[in-house]
């Protein structure tokens, strides 16, 4: 079985995986017929990659072998993470533009509704590769309706993780209602357990602020939200009132970690390692193998489970980063068809930008199976996903020969299954001029509430004078675009 043990591990996973799901081209003899029109194969692709490459861990192999099975050369330029916005920006204005981007989110919306991204609509419809993915996926990142970026994978939602041989101890089932869910938190604590713990009660991110305590929020949303087509401030909203009294009420009957608002994540996974939490909000993947094992080891009968969401909610994702290609590429057709559609293809694309090159990343076996190879920087260490990529993701029906141990798979399982995202937003320089201001004021209101300095009403008055500079002009911008 496939497991990460340390947080090291995992970045290198994550470095050199993630850079096998992104493929490039098609087989050699793919035929030039792309529905009713006619594709030329590109001799080469441009790239500007974002999130980094572990080039000393092979993915020079991987280009290497990707020329060789299409004949299309791939120059990839990859500048540092904190740089990429930058560097793309850059190649904008100089006229140097690369063929293909990553990008996300407000980014994602602000080039596409510029006109800097091809759009992909009408050469996905025709697709009969994305004709297999579930729709939703695609769909969470259109704008107004238009396709501008194919999802590189699943935007990924924290999960609510439980440990099962508690429930077995106390005779509780797994609880489907926030009214079993509040029981089993009561019957922890009544047992000395910190009942829930979570890294904070709201989320920095901007693309999903609502990451952890969903079983608190529910419908709430303290985020900007459409309703009724218009844009609002979801923190002014009155579901919020409900979910903010949740939370203080659990808060004050000690259902919850009386650090949640200073936990860093590390503060949570070292509380939870120890055995001494009975839930834990936290991402799904090989996070769920990782965690699961290391509290077995100060509990030798633990045992963790990734609970379906409740009835009240969904496990709320961002938005996914997606590959775009750009307006000034010369020919979008084919290279939609030998670097879009070859990553998700099911078959050579997939599995080489998802486990890399056989014989360096894999082996497959005298039986027809396949096993991964340790990484070049860290025989100890072997190649693998760890999040379930590409085709098999995206639920596209492909069937990964490499297969992630089953923890990894069933926790995102039960992701999928309560699944929603929190969707994209217009373009707006207000939003980004003050979201960070916004984000913090959010924080600070929402903690103050939640451990009883300021009752819900005070304290939701006083975001709404706080915030009103800010809020107005970015729910202007938006509404503005919206309407167009």
């Amino acid at each position: 079985m496939i497991r990460i043990t340390t947080t090291r591990m995992r970045k290198q996973r994550f470095i050199l995986c993630a850079v096998m799901i992104f493929g490039l081209a098609g087989l050699v003899n793919w035929s030039i017929a792309f529905g009713a029109k006619q594709v030329t194969k590109p001799t080469k692709i441009t790239w500007y990659r974002d999130n980094g490459l572990a080039w000393d861990n092979g993915v020079q192999k991987i280009v290497d072998e990707f020329k060789k099975q299409t004949g299309v050369e791939l120059v990839i330029t990859d500048p540092a993470h904190n740089q990429y916005q930058e560097k793309v920006k850059l190649a904008f204005a100089s006229g140097d533009v690369p063929d293909v981007i990553d990008v996300n989110g407000a980014d994602y919306v602000n080039y596409a509704m510029n006109g800097a991204l091809w759009d992909m609509t009408a050469a996905v419809k025709r697709s009969k590769i994305f004709a297999k993915f579930n729709q939703k996926y695609l769909n969470a990142e259109k704008i107004n309706g238009r396709l501008y970026g194919m999802p590189a994978a699943v935007a990924t939602a924290p999960v609510t993780y439980m440990r099962k041989d508690l429930l077995d101890k106390f005779g509780l089932e797994v609880p489907t209602t926030y009214k079993e869910f509040y029981n089993v938190l009561k019957v922890f604590a009544k047992n000395g357990y910190i009942a829930y713990t979570a890294p904070g009660l709201i989320s920095s991110d901007p693309t999903n602020t609502v990451n952890y305590v969903r079983e608190f929020y529910q419908n709430a949303v303290p985020d900007f939200i459409q309703k009724n087509g218009k844009w609002v401030d979801g923190m002014a909203q009155p579901e919020m009132k409900q979910a903010l009294k949740r939370l203080k009420d659990a808060y004050a009957e000690g259902l919850i970690d009386k650090e949640i608002i200073t936990n860093k994540t590390s503060t949570c996974r070292d509380k939870w390692i120890s055995g001494k939490v009975g839930v834990f909000t936290y991402w799904p993947g090989s996070w769920f193998a990782t965690l699961g094992d290391q509290v077995k080891k100060a509990v030798p009968g633990a045992e963790t489970i990734a609970i379906p969401a409740i009835k009240e909610t969904k496990y709320i994702a961002g938005t996914a980063y997606v590959n775009a290609i750009t307006s000034k590429a010369q020919n979008p057709e084919g290279i939609f068809k030998y670097f879009i559609e070859y990553i998700h293809n099911g078959e050579k694309g997939t599995l080489l930008w998802s486990h890399g090159v056989e014989g360096v990343h894999y082996q497959k076996n005298a039986d027809g199976s396949y096993s991964p190879l340790p990484t070049i920087l860290d025989p100890k260490v072997l190649c693998s996903k760890f999040i379930i990529e590409v085709g098999c993701n995206m639920e596209s029906n492909y069937r990964d020969p490499i297969v992630p141990d089953k923890t990894v798979t069933e926790s995102m399982d039960v992701m999928k299954k309560g699944y929603a995202t929190s969707g994209l937003k217009p373009p707006s320089e207000s939003y980004n001029r003050n979201n960070a201001d916004l984000l913090t004021l959010k924080s600070k209101i929402i903690a103050q509430i939640v451990v009883g300095d300021l009752s819900v009403d005070q304290g939701l008055a006083d975001y709404k004078n706080q915030a009103k500079s800010l809020v107005d002009p970015i729910l202007s911008e938006f509404n503005a675009r919206n309407s167009r």
